[in-house]
């Protein structure tokens, strides 16, 4: 409960403190003296919207301070200290602070710690429930009364409400994904048939890791076969003549290292030195002689073949196409199954683009197996990609043969797509399009699942209409009570739950209160069949009826009584009264009738200069009291019949706390 709260800086007070007490609390002035200022400053100080156009003219900032008694071992205490705060020395005293700058920056504390202001709204759940003058206009919209009704259903429609949100949820996700698919199944299947297409192409040519590489090589040698001939036979001669040629020529390699080695090894005998040199020289007449034979061979077996090499640039042209189509196309992937690579929904979806669609531009990507496509791939030169016509390229340079200080000096050439990428795309490509194949199958049983969870949603959903249902008529009947108490013996008000077309997050149930004001009247919604005063004390019997089902330590009404005088002004007063044996009560009002049956009385006073001060709120005693009710009945303080009459009032009301405690 509130022991205490200060307020400086705020609208037309300047600085005032109310001393509060556990029970029936009424706060009560001249109009304009600065009661309602008292509302908003609590409101503040539980987390409420900071306005700086509220801040006292002069003022640099707005404080609200209160101190409340809580249990140091409930929720209130824990939330506290897990944000660093602590309870004063007692163990059992909190201190919140709000401050507002004339500039609009708000600062929270809680037990001595700053604190965000959403910590005070959080607390002021378990703390306190603040209804101003506003909050009446709150409860006829269609929203807060379904919030009203299912608030008075206790744990058993929370239950059932959690369970049924869960499986709305469930469903809409589900449904999401779903449609998301749908949706997606034309352009998943234009992708699908790219990836087809590209992998029948491939597949038709079956081509081998390499083979581009061997295919260049041979189109080389077949298209310079008359050339390659020439040389091997010219060396060959070079390195053993023909004897048979007859040929005038001088003589070959072969005869000279003979003559050689014959006359080294004549005058070996005359030094070892000479004998080394004959050996090397044998050894040499070997490797030239085995040199020959392979070019005698090499010979042989080029030779000009024009329907071999038609056949090789055929099949180079056709890879070439493949290498140009793919080995740059990005590696098609499957969808990633994480919250990376997935659609907002979670839903396994690929992002657009994340896996590709068939796309023939751009660098080739990181194969499936995690081997990036560069790097597996032989690299070449530009010069050395094949072209469709087959033709060997002017001046290629074999991988692997610039020289050393080109290497370093140079920069490399640009990476060049060879079959190897476009056997890695083919790769990625299967494995995508047999995720594609299989969205058939995943809409099937999505969809089978989406009508589980449908029926889950209205099994629930029924349920939650049946608890709403029992849970709108113990409403109808504790309220229709409480509205015989405040003089409104005929009303009736009635809770209709109707269904809604279609079932949404919060069940299917449309909500509406109405209320019949008299005998024959029809039950009309709030807004059209209750008047101002009627409204009042409606909203004062629903929190009268929640108090019993959901307590808050302290309640706070702002002028809950506007528009109700006389007996039904009386019946009010006593019916706080009763709430007040539940909760803290904070009331601030204008009608002696309520603030007679005030366990605390406090008065607001305007200052001369208009501002309240420290003295300006006064805890008041029997005779002021007495003095106050005078004030409010009569307008004259000292008039001795309204003296007379706030007498009576405050006899009558004491009486009757003494008879409700005698009950009790």
């Amino acid at each position: 409960m509130l022991e205490e709260v200060r307020i400086s800086g705020l609208g037309v007070i300047d600085d005032a403190v109310l001393e509060l007490s556990p029970g029936f609390n009424v706060v009560t002035g001249e109009t304009g003296a600065g009661k309602t200022m008292v509302v908003s400053g609590l409101g503040l100080l539980f987390g409420g919207r900071a306005d700086p156009s509220r801040i006292r003219p002069g003022a640099e900032r707005a404080t609200v301070e209160g101190r409340l008694r809580t249990d140091p071992d409930g929720e209130v205490a824990r939330h506290v200290n897990g944000a660093g705060g602590d309870l004063d020395d007692d163990g059992a005293t909190l201190v919140l602070v709000r401050s507002v700058s004339a500039e609009g920056r708000s600062r929270a504390f809680a037990g001595g710690r700053s604190v965000p202001v959403s910590l005070l709204t959080y607390l002021s759940e378990d703390l306190v429930a603040v209804h101003g003058q506003a909050d009446q206009q709150q409860l006829l919209k269609s929203g807060r009364q379904r919030q009203a009704l299912d608030r008075f259903g206790g744990p058993e429609l929370s239950r059932v409400f959690a369970d049924y949100q869960r499986a709305y949820n469930h469903h809409l996700k589900v449904a999401e994904e779903l449609a998301e698919l749908t949706s997606l199944a034309r352009e998943r299947g234009a992708e699908a048939e790219d990836l087809r297409q590209g992998l029948a192409e491939i597949e038709r040519l079956e081509p081998a890791d390499g083979e581009d590489l061997e295919l260049h090589a041979e189109a080389e040698r077949l298209s310079n076969a008359d050339t390659l001939h020439s040389a091997a036979t010219t060396a060959h001669e070079a390195l053993i003549s023909d004897p048979s040629s007859g040929s005038y020529e001088p003589a070959d390699a072969l005869t000279l290292l003979g003559t050689a080695t014959h006359a080294l090894e004549s005058a070996a005998q005359h030094d070892r030195a000479l004998g080394e040199l004959a050996t090397r020289l044998t050894e040499a007449s070997y490797l030239v002689s085995d040199i020959a034979a392979e070019l005698a061979s090499y010979a042989d077996s080029v030779e000009a073949d024009p329907v071999r090499l038609a056949a090789v640039q055929d099949r180079r042209a056709e890879l070439t196409r493949l290498i140009r189509s793919y080995g740059a196309a990005p590696v098609p992937e499957p969808a990633v199954p994480s919250d990376e690579g997935t659609s907002a929904s979670g839903n396994g979806a690929p992002v657009a683009g994340a896996a590709g669609s068939g796309s023939r531009t751009g660098a080739a990507a990181t194969a499936a197996d995690g081997v990036s496509v560069r790097g597996a791939a032989t690299t070449r030169g530009a010069d050395s990609l094949p072209s469709d016509s087959g033709a060997a390229p002017s001046g290629a340079v074999p991988a692997g043969r610039a020289g050393a200080d080109q290497a370093e000096d140079a920069a490399p050439a640009p990476a060049v797509p060879d079959l190897a990428a476009v056997l890695v795309w083919a790769k990625g490509a299967a494995a995508r399009l047999a995720e594609l194949d299989s969205d058939d199958d995943r809409i099937a049983g999505l969809e089978a699942r989406a009508g589980e969870l449908a029926a889950a949603v209205r099994e629930l959903g029924a349920q939650l209409t049946a608890v709403r249902e029992e849970a709108a008529a113990r409403f109808d009947a504790a309220v229709t009570a409480e509205l015989t108490a405040l003089a409104m013996p005929h009303a009736r008000l009635n809770v209709v739950v109707s269904p809604l077309r279609e079932y949404g997050p919060h069940g299917g149930d449309d909500v509406e209160i109405r209320l019949a004001a008299h005998p024959g009247a029809p039950a009309l919604p709030l807004h059209k069949g209750a008047s101002g005063g009627e409204l009042s004390r409606v909203m004062l019997a629903i929190e009268v009826v929640f108090a019993g089902a959901d307590p808050v330590p302290t309640f706070v009404f702002d002028e809950v009584d506007a528009g109700v005088g006389g007996k039904a002004a009386v019946e009010v007063g006593r019916r706080l009264a009763r709430l007040a044996r539940l909760a803290q009560v904070i009331v601030v009002t204008h009608l002696p009738q309520v603030a007679a049956f005030a366990d605390t009385h406090l008065v607001v006073e305007k200052a001369e200069d208009g501002l309240v001060v420290s003295s300006g709120v006064t805890r008041l005693d029997d005779s002021g009291r007495v003095r106050e009710l005078s004030r409010m009945l009569a307008g004259l303080e000292d008039s001795e019949y309204g003296r007379a009459h706030a007498g009576e009032l405050l006899e009558a009301a004491a009486a009757e706390r003494a008879e409700s405690a005698r009950s009790q």
